[in-house]
């Protein structure tokens, strides 16, 4: 494993992101093209001395998805409960 900061990424990859978590979270796996997306998200992983800092690498993965403007707050909330400290 390795320690990344949040991706240069554009926010149509966050808003991807939202969308393929969302289903995810609520039972309903987006598939194949779903894989990427999650990847950007489960990539953003806070390391120190080798540990995950998890408040730090929750914070980075909201931080992600929050660069999709017109994301629903609360299904950022329902992602990052569910997935803000697992590992992908």
């Amino acid at each position: 494993t390795f320690s990344v900061g949040i991706p240069q990424a554009y926010a149509a990859d966050a808003c991807e992101s939202v969308l393929c978590l969302y289903g995810k979270a609520v039972g309903s796996g987006g598939g194949g093209e779903c894989k990427s997306a999650e990847k950007a998200f489960f990539n953003i992983v806070k390391k120190k001395k080798g540990s995950i800092r998890w408040n730090k690498t929750f914070d980075a993965r909201k931080s992600f998805l929050n660069q999709c403007s017109s994301a629903d707050p609360a299904a950022i909330s329902k992602i990052m409960s569910k997935f803000g400290r697992v590992i992908g």
